[in-house]
């Protein structure tokens, strides 16, 4: 009957936990829409790959997005003030590239021996060697480890630095016009957090993310047609 109560506790303490996390996840869930101020251009509109995400302080985390050809973005960022009011953001372009690698394979092989009749010369038959002709070899019950190179053309995905808002005064927003459709990567870091560390009684510390340790970070994706600049429609 005592452990029983026991386990209840447990239960009732996991529950205590789980549920403000899951309710601060779900907070955060339109958090863009609510929070990141849209651009003061109308002609931007609000693009579906916009999302928000739980953060907690010292987190790192990627959002992939297509960006087409013949158009403008807008990405701005928008955070909770717990998290503080600084945020690393930076822009990768994904791309597939073929890579000519090296294929390195390992295998074991018997170490093989000159047979001991015949002056070494003849074919074996398990373990005895016969009919001189030729040269016979006798497995000497050894392994060797033989590597085989094999050079292959492989494809992989390769990121290349395109925006580091840390050299742009740590802005929350950029704008660009897109010349061919690519993928991109934003990568958002959120400084602060630690390791923890031992108490003087050589506790360690909990692990468990204390709320004033985690936030929502929105990402407002916006997106209108590139403007025409030049001469157009002169009728010629």
């Amino acid at each position: 009957m005592k452990m029983k109560r026991h386990i209840n506790k447990i239960v009732i303490l996991a529950a205590i936990i789980v549920i403000p996390a899951v309710s601060f996840s779900q907070y955060c869930n339109h958090f863009h829409s609510s929070y990141c101020m849209p651009s003061e251009n109308e002609m931007f509109k609000l693009n579906g790959q916009s999302k928000s995400a739980l953060f907690s302080k010292g987190q790192t985390s990627e959002l992939n997005i297509i960006v087409y050809k013949g158009q403008d973005y807008r990405v701005s960022l928008c955070m909770d003030e717990n998290l503080g009011s600084q945020v690393k953001f930076k822009i990768y372009e994904t791309k597939k590239v073929k890579v000519e690698k090296v294929i390195e394979t390992k295998e074991m092989e018997e170490v093989m021996g000159p047979c001991g009749e015949c002056n070494g010369e003849g074919t074996v038959d398990g373990e005895m060697c016969y009919e001189c002709e030729g040269e016979g070899q006798i497995s000497t019950g050894e392994e060797k480890e033989v590597i085989s190179k094999e050079t292959k053309i492989v494809v992989e995905r390769q990121k290349s630095l395109l925006y580091d808002n840390s050299q742009d005064g740590f802005s929350n927003e950029i704008e660009f016009s897109v010349e061919s459709t690519r993928r991109l990567t934003l990568e958002i870091s959120i400084p602060g957090g630690g390791s923890g560390g031992a108490s003087s009684k050589g506790m360690k510390k909990s692990k468990m993310m204390r709320s004033s340790d985690m936030g929502c970070i929105g990402v407002l994706v916006e997106h209108m047609t590139t403007p025409k600049s030049g001469f157009y429609g002169t009728g010629f």
